[in-house]
């Protein structure tokens, strides 16, 4: 035998060591902290949505495989080979799982990142204009008014009374116009967004642009409707997540044109002609909030997960 492959085989050993190791104090610890098994409700925790993730990301024949040797196996003796085997199968793929998640949760908040930036600059334009619009406004009022007040007095002749009532009508006039202007520039300026990805458009059936990406078992976890949904209706998490944002005036709630421009200004990213509104960004950065928070549930039932199949493993065969 080859000095490479006894290195490999102590390579393998090793690891299964280690592997063996970490189950047995992740055992240990289900032993001793039931009360982390059981979910808030007293639903057990191989039930509802970590199943449910548990068919999503194909690994129930690996489970029930465990579970069948564990059950063979006696209580006190050792694992198997095979057994290490698909444990370490399970934590690579619950771990792949995991990246893909940190990986639609890192690109939505780069895009929230660079949005909020485009938000701030538009913010800023909006709060110079208003300020120079206000401060014209009361330059108009006070000082011209002044001027007015000066040309009344009785000593001065009617013609230049008539002319201070003149300019007092045109600088009422002139600052209710720049108080107006004023008004009118609450929503600020719109913008181009440029170069960002746009982790909305696959949720609307718009075409990704750079690094939006989501996994097939992240996608499939939005679109299916959560296991422990209590009632008649019975929407997916994605469809949920739509009726919030209509019910919180994000969205309308029919498909009319001025729904389909709205979809297109939150799915844009480098497009010169689509100008976005301060509203519009915070609507999109808090629709993107919602997303990432809906996502990373996946995270607490790929714990569920993991706690449950190491739980429920340990129903060995008594000797």
């Amino acid at each position: 035998m080859s000095q490479t492959t006894m290195n490999t085989i102590a390579e393998k050993r090793v690891s299964l060591a280690f592997l063996f190791i970490l189950l047995l104090a992740g055992s240990a610890f289900a032993q001793a902290n039931p009360e982390v098994i059981s979910s808030r409700d007293g639903r057990t925790s191989g039930s509802g949505d970590s199943k449910q993730l548990l068919q999503i990301l194909g690994l129930d024949p690996e489970v029930e495989r465990l579970r069948a040797l564990r059950a063979q196996r006696s209580c006190g003796s050792v694992a198997s080979v095979e057994e290490l085997t698909i444990r370490l199968g399970l934590l690579e793929s619950v771990q792949s799982a995991l990246l893909d998640v940190d990986g639609v949760i890192a690109e939505n908040l780069n895009e929230r990142g660079q949005l909020s930036n485009l938000r701030t600059s538009l913010q800023a334009r909006r709060d110079h204009t208003v300020a120079k619009l206000n401060a014209a406004a009361l330059i108009t009022g006070s000082g011209v008014g002044a001027v007015v007040s000066a040309t009344q007095f009785t000593t001065l002749s009617p013609r230049v009374n008539n002319v201070g009532d003149g300019l007092g009508i045109g600088a009422g006039i002139a600052s209710t116009l720049l108080a107006f202007m004023a008004v009118r520039q609450e929503h600020g300026p719109r913008g181009n967004v440029g170069e960002v990805p746009n982790m909305l458009a696959p949720l609307f059936d718009q075409s990704p642009v750079l690094n939006t990406y989501y996994p097939p078992a992240v996608i499939q976890y939005l679109q299916s409707v959560p296991a422990n949904v209590d009632g008649i209706e019975r929407a997916t998490r994605l469809e949920k997540l739509r009726m919030e944002w209509v019910a919180a005036g994000r969205l309308d709630a029919s498909d009319s044109v001025k729904q389909q421009q709205k979809i297109k200004v939150l799915t844009a990213s480098n497009d010169k002609n689509i100008r976005i509104s301060i509203d519009d960004l915070t609507d999109r950065i808090a629709m993107l909030a919602d997303v990432s928070g809906r996502v990373s549930l996946m995270k607490r039932d790929m714990g569920t997960l993991m706690r449950s199949y190491m739980s429920e493993s340990e129903s060995c065969k008594p000797q």
